[in-house]
């Protein structure tokens, strides 16, 4: 009987090991997943943000003529209308890989 519960503990013992083993390493990789896509999207913003500052430091000494040929050629609310669709595409983006992200999670 002491040789049976001898086996059986080790038996159990060494299932609950390799679980927690295995358990140990989805989380890491779930988490590993996580914080590489978060820093890749805030990388993804500050470079668009770095941009359009540049753009618009540039901008403020144009002279008055330029400005007016410039206003000619590209329509005042073009801007507005590119970063509209510039952040609705980024969003979409962001939520595509959150989405992929999870299914990575969920499959590790």
């Amino acid at each position: 009987m002491p040789l049976l519960g001898g086996l059986l503990t080790n038996l159990f013992s060494g299932v609950v090991a390799w679980l927690a083993q295995f358990v140990t390493r989805k989380v890491a990789f779930g988490i590993a997943a996580v914080t590489s896509m978060s820093a890749l999207t805030l990388g993804l913003f500050v470079v668009m943000r770095a941009t359009l500052l540049a753009l618009n430091s540039q901008a403020v000494g144009m002279p008055d003529l330029w400005v007016m040929t410039l206003g000619i050629a590209v329509p005042p609310v073009a801007p507005f209308c590119f970063s509209s669709y510039m952040t609705i595409w980024t969003a979409c983006t962001v939520y595509v890989w959150q989405k992929d992200l999870l299914k990575l999670f969920i499959r590790a």
